[in-house]
């Protein structure tokens, strides 16, 4: 809204229609004399309607007089014409402004606690286990957000749940997700302990990254490649410190490289894309509820009709058939089959899609298979639809996209030896 149109709801406007046998000599007669007139419409044969302020309605009589016309008052808007409506309502506006209130307030509260797991489903712990440890810390249905610190009942929960290897806690509206990440038991053996870095599995920006253990080599925001090191367990000593006015054979020699197993996690946002195709002219297939059987016995090099149709009874239908053998002796199978076939009767529709509705659909079907591929426990945090041909077209193409949130290091060990040092020469 403008401010000629604030200033006009603040003091008030009329809505008038302007009938007659003449309402464009009225309209010139007022804007002679200087009237404000907008939001002129004609609304039929010999009649106008038009918007004009409150405080010159008064002027208007002898311009209808003079021009033959009649002036009628359709609304009355602005604040003035408000306030007088909710006079006398004041128990209704104070029970609008504590609703208001009361959601404001509300909402600083937390109100559901939820679990959410990292990596798959959860076998050393229950959602209740983590929920009753958040409470027992101060988190729970009916807690101020503002008198919460993240980290300090983030390391709390790590403490009271030994079972966890990290703990993150995030607010969403009145709703705090408290994510998890179970600890793995070292497996058996020494493999466990045998140097390795963590990797990128796949293609992502980096949201999130937690060392345990080696030497990390990404950051936050930063966009890695599929195979690059992420957490390196290589762990190169600092270089020594040098005086300047310290003899060279007197520096202290750089210590040696270490080897260790790289333990971490990496949340990086990752996208996954595919193309879907789909023709407009779409042939469907309904069930006209008529179905026969066909009962045969199958031997080797031959099939005998017992009972129904040889050949399907319909021009178009699906077919079930259940087949019925005696067990196998020694490896050798039963000769004889016993095969029922049921014949399911379909009336083919023919639909042409619109170009909107195959796009929809098509990425509907882009978008399905993508979920259906994801790791599981994956986060979905957004997907989009672009469409890739036009609407003149036959056949829709769409191509989709499909981001996650998601742990992506690999563990690959370290093989062969420490590289040499480059320490100084001992001296001569």
């Amino acid at each position: 809204m403008t401010i000629h149109n604030w200033q006009v709801y603040l003091a008030g406007y009329l809505v008038l229609t302007i009938s007659g046998d003449d309402p464009e000599e009225f309209l010139n007669l007022a804007l002679a004399r200087g009237l404000r007139l907008w939001d002129i419409t004609r609304t039929g044969k010999g009649q106008i309607q038009a918007k004009m302020p409150v405080g010159e309605y008064r002027v208007l009589r002898p311009l209808a007089r003079a021009s033959h016309c009649r002036v009628r008052i359709v609304d009355k808007r602005g604040l003035p014409f408000f306030s007088r409506r909710l006079h006398g309502r004041q128990i209704l506006l104070a029970g609008v402004f504590f609703f208001l209130l009361a959601i404001y307030i509300l909402s600083a509260f937390v109100w559901v606690v939820d679990v959410q797991p990292e990596k798959g489903p959860l076998r050393q712990v229950t959602p209740a286990q983590v929920v009753a440890a958040a409470r027992a810390e101060g988190l729970k249905p009916g807690t101020w957000k503002g008198g919460i610190d993240t980290r300090t009942l983030e390391r709390a929960l790590e403490r009271r749940l030994p079972q966890l290897a990290w703990v993150g806690l995030s607010f969403h509206g009145t709703r705090a997700e408290i994510r998890i990440v179970e600890r793995v038991a070292a497996p058996a053996g020494d493999e466990y302990e045998l140097p390795a870095s963590i990797i990128a599995a796949k293609d992502g920006v980096i949201k999130q990254i937690l060392v345990m253990s080696g030497e990390g080599r990404v950051a936050a925001g930063d966009t890695v490649r599929k195979g690059e090191i992420l957490i390196s367990g290589l762990i190169l000593p600092p270089e020594p410190e040098k005086k300047p006015d310290e003899p060279r054979q007197q520096q202290q020699p750089r210590p040696e490289p270490r080897l260790v197993r790289a333990r971490g996690i990496v949340r990086a946002r990752v996208w996954y894309e595919k193309e879907q195709e789909m023709n407009r002219r779409q042939v469907r297939e309904e069930p006209t509820g008529r179905q026969q059987q066909t009962i045969s016995l199958k031997t080797p090099g031959h099939q005998y009709v017992l009972r129904g149709p040889a050949v399907p009874p319909y021009n178009h239908y699906q077919q079930e058939n259940r087949v019925y053998a005696l067990p196998s002796w020694r490896n050798f199978p039963a000769p004889v089959e016993l095969i029922i076939s049921t014949y399911r009767e379909v009336r083919v529709q023919e639909q042409e899609l619109g170009y909107d509705e195959a796009v929809r659909a098509a990425g509907q079907q882009a978008l399905a298979d993508l979920k259906a591929g994801l790791p599981a426990g994956t986060a979905i945090i957004g997907e989009k639809v672009l469409p890739l041909s036009g609407a003149g077209e036959r056949v829709v193409r769409v191509r989709a996209w499909v981001e996650t949130e998601e742990d992506i290091g690999q563990v690959i060990p370290l093989q062969g030896q420490l590289p040499p040092a480059t320490n100084p020469p001992p001296p001569q």
